[in-house]
Formats: structure tokens, C-alpha cells, sequence
């Protein structure tokens, strides 16, 4: 799956599981509300990402409400604001965790990190066996994560591509 040009929003909504999605039919498909471990979580259509404590009786708060309560919340958090820009920082924050499926859900993988701000340079890439694509994907933020850091975060390292493979594939 090529991932470079893909819309914030797509890359949560393929991590977080569409149980925990909030007015799907309300809200545009560049963006995303869901809850997670007691919080609801605004993923905007640049990526950004703003979070409030899950208010009770979530399930009964129409999308204006909800809005109304991130305005006027002192304990919302903005990532931005706070210099948490890449994915796998707010997922770290969050306390995620990798949705496990059964053994026949796990595959291998090929993953292709490129750097956006010196495309030129070499591109990192690497093998997964037997994961799910939810631990692919993860991993590979993971790993932007630590190459930016390695970098002083000069660069932003992004996937450009998770691919299926077959096994005889891997080197």
C-alpha cells in the first residue's frame, strides 16, 4: 500500500479500530474523531491532533456538543502546540497498543521509509514476517519516529510503501 500521499486521517483510521469511531457520517473523510483509553481524540485534516478527556455519556453528546466541550476545555491538549508532530509520538502519548488477531491475519511485509526533505537520499527499507498490517504499520511509524530523532528531527522521515510479499520474496 503506497502511503506517502495518504491523508492523516486514512493512516489513524487503518490503526484504530472502527468500534472506537466517533459521527462517522458526520464528520469529512480527511478527518477523524474517535475515543481511546478515556480520551477523544480530533485527528485534523494536516494531522494535527488535539485531545479532551472522553466526557461522560459520550455516546449520548451530539458532534456540536462534543466541539463545544473541546472549545471550552482546560484540559485539552493540543500535540501540536505542545511540539508532538509525528504519529507515533501522539500514539506513545496515547498508551497505544497494537490490536492482536489470530494467526491467520499475520503476513509478511515489506516496508519503504523515505526522507521528504532530502529525497535524494537513501531510502530505508526492511522485512516483517508473520505481523499483522496493524504492527507493520506501526512499526514503521516507530521507526520514522527514531530516524527523525536520530536526525535532531533536521529531516521527516515518512513511509512511503507497506507491501504484502510472499515469503520467498524476503531477502
Amino acid at each position: 500500500m503506497e502511503l506517502l500521499d495518504v491523508e492523516p486521517a486514512r493512516i489513524w483510521r487503518l490503526l484504530i479500530p472502527i468500534t472506537n469511531w466517533l459521527y462517522t457520517d458526520e464528520v469529512p473523510e480527511d478527518e477523524l474523531i474517535f475515543h481511546y483509553r478515556k480520551h477523544v481524540y480530533f485527528v485534523h485534516e494536516d494531522g494535527a491532533v488535539l485531545s479532551i478527556p472522553a466526557p461522560d455519556h459520550l455516546e449520548r453528546l451530539e458532534l456540536e456538543d462534543l466541539y463545544d466541550l473541546l472549545a471550552g476545555s482546560e484540559d485539552s491538549y493540543d500535540f501540536d502546540d505542545e511540539g508532538v508532530f509525528d504519529t507515533f509520538s501522539v500514539l506513545s502519548r496515547m498508551g497505544y497498543l497494537v490490536p492482536t488477531k489470530h494467526e491467520g491475519d499475520r503476513h509478511h511485509y515489506h516496508i519503504e521509509i523515505v526522507n521528504t526533505m532530502k529525497p535524494e537520499s537513501l531510502s530505508v527499507s526492511y522485512d516483517l514476517e508473520q505481523v499483522s498490517f496493524e504492527f507493520a504499520l506501526y512499526h514503521a511509524l516507530m521507526r520514522c519516529h527514531e530516524l527523525n530523532e536520530q536526525c535532531d528531527w533536521d529531516y521527516e522521515h515518512e513511509i512511503k510503501e507497506i507491501k504484502e510479499v510472499a515469503f520467498s520474496q524476503l531477502g
